[in-house]
């Protein structure tokens, strides 16, 4: 069974903990065989696709036969049917789940919550109650089987429940779903750290993708559709770069980015990580920023003519977003015959993408010196 590879230590815990109480009793030990890896793709319900790394387990064990007979389920009563819980390997007949509560040992049929189905050698199949089980076989270590069989059911349910990417109730999602989804949202919404929150009452970036990414109530489904919450290629294509980028940060590092490279170097976040997981896109936007300012081989030069409007073929070099007052402001960094010109739109404009080569058209308005590289600062700009 392939069961997400995060939750492989969990479900080792679980069986060595079920093992324990083998020991004791001398009963054999359940085994988790643990098979090769695979990457898993699959897709969010907000559209986005992300490659899961998978593990594929066995449990094998050998339960105990006595007289003949091997305990092969159990049958509860829930309300007026029943559920069938099979050891794994195991199975129980059909006709079971339409099964009462009598006892094919004492021959009564009596309010019982649950009884237990045994299967002969010979291929016969009885149900008999708990306080009858001795009696039925003859065995002094009869709670022992009942104890094993109802161990080989739980391991079994374990590793059903282990195939969850939320197993043992810890939430947590693939990094790679929640860093593009940051990516959308930054792109859609804005930027919004946790002391800019504190300062505007808002919502953080990490907490909003959080809500997106594990809440499915009416609001947040509103929220999704309205801002276009859904991922695309570009946003996928970011977060892969940025992901890779923080995962090869040096342990010897600052804090902060040795916090975000342990983070990132897990298969999954937590909420305990979302905070700093979030982060990587801003910091990974700063940094190819930074390095596109030194690889910088011809001065830059201001260019145009304050106050005309005018036309420039440019290469987008960098779309940073931030949340506002009045919404989502986009700082554009463009490159136009190696010379820098920005322009903080207001609007959305997905027609701009990092990388795109076109003739845009826009008003100079100033020109200034940022960190000693000049930039042309532009407004009102269209694509020619």
């Amino acid at each position: 069974m392939l069961i997400p590879s995060f939750n492989l230590p969990h479900l080792q815990d679980a069986i060595e903990a079920m093992n324990r109480r083998c020991r004791k009793l001398n009963q054999s030990e359940i085994r988790l065989t643990v098979g090769e890896q695979i990457l898993e793709e699959r897709q969010h319900e907000t559209g986005v696709k992300y490659k899961i790394e998978m593990v594929n387990v066995e449990i094998v064990g050998e339960s105990p036969v006595l007289e003949g007979w091997k305990l092969v389920g159990i049958v509860e009563r829930l309300e007026e049917e029943n559920m069938v819980r099979c050891v794994p390997g195991e199975t129980v007949p059909t006709y079971f789940r339409f099964t009462d509560n009598h006892c094919d040992h004492c021959k009564t049929d009596r309010r019982r919550k649950e009884v237990f189905v045994l299967r002969h050698m010979d291929g016969r199949h009885v149900q008999v109650g708990r306080q009858c089980i001795a009696d039925f076989l003859g065995h002094a270590s009869v709670e022992s089987m009942i104890a094993r069989a109802e161990w080989d059911i739980f391991a079994g349910s374990e590793l059903r429940a282990a195939c969850d990417e939320n197993y043992r109730g810890e939430r947590t999602i693939p990094l790679s779903l929640f860093v593009a989804t940051t990516a959308i949202v930054i792109r859609r919404m804005g930027w919004v750290s946790r002391k800019m929150a504190e300062e505007t009452q808002a919502m953080t970036t990490a907490h909003f993708v959080w809500q997106v990414l594990t809440s499915n109530d009416k609001f947040t489904k509103e929220l999704v559709e309205t801002n276009q919450l859904y991922v695309e290629a570009r946003d996928e294509e970011l977060a892969e770069k940025a992901a890779t980028w923080a995962a090869g940060l040096p342990t010897d590092a600052g804090d902060y980015f040795y916090n975000l490279g342990v983070a990132c170097r897990c298969a999954s976040v937590t909420y305990q990580t979302r905070g700093v997981v979030a982060s990587v896109i801003t910091t990974y936007n700063r940094y190819t920023e930074r390095v596109q300012d030194s690889e910088q081989k011809i001065p830059c030069i201001h260019v145009g003519t304050i106050g005309k409007r005018e036309e420039f073929a440019v290469t987008v070099k960098k779309l940073s977003y931030f949340d506002s007052q009045y919404g989502v402001k986009t700082l554009v960094r463009f490159e136009c015959a190696g010379n820098i010109l920005v322009w903080w739109a207001s609007s959305k404009i997905d027609w701009l993408a990092e990388g795109d080569q076109l003739k845009i058209v826009g008003t100079v308005t100033r020109h200034v010196d940022y960190k000693g590289t000049p930039q042309t600062v532009l407004k009102r700009v269209k694509k020619v």
